[in-house]
């Protein structure tokens, strides 16, 4: 049985309810990379291993025919700013808000995506 990526989102929403900076920017990676990985599995990206996979993943929604998938991949490219600042940059406030809307936009695209 393989890993349900839903889970990721479930624990940042978890993450929430502790006041701690470094829960907050947990909260925004588990989310970021929730939602990043069933988009990447919706785009047959799975098995691709290359350096680039976020940006190809990303790139294949804001270019797409369908205005769906152009909107999931605009909020994803923003999830992923957001993780690179939570991840990377310490001199970078990370707040309770913050974390509350990425994890709504994680969620967000799941519905776009008509995964429950």
């Amino acid at each position: 049985m393989s890993f349900d990526w839903r889970e990721s989102i479930d624990l940042a929403l978890d993450l929430l309810n502790r006041p701690a900076e470094s829960c907050y920017r947990s909260s925004i990676s588990r989310a970021y990379y929730g939602a990043f990985c069933l988009a990447r599995n919706g785009k047959g990206y799975k098995k691709y291993a290359g350096a680039d996979v976020h940006r190809k993943v990303i790139n294949s929604y804001k270019n797409s025919i369908h205005k769906d998938e152009r909107n999931i991949g605009r909020i994803l490219d923003k999830l992923r700013k957001a993780r690179n600042d939570a991840d990377y940059d310490e001199d970078k406030i990370i707040d309770q808000a913050l974390a509350q809307r990425i994890v709504a936009s994680a969620n967000l695209i799941l519905n776009r995506m008509g995964i429950p």
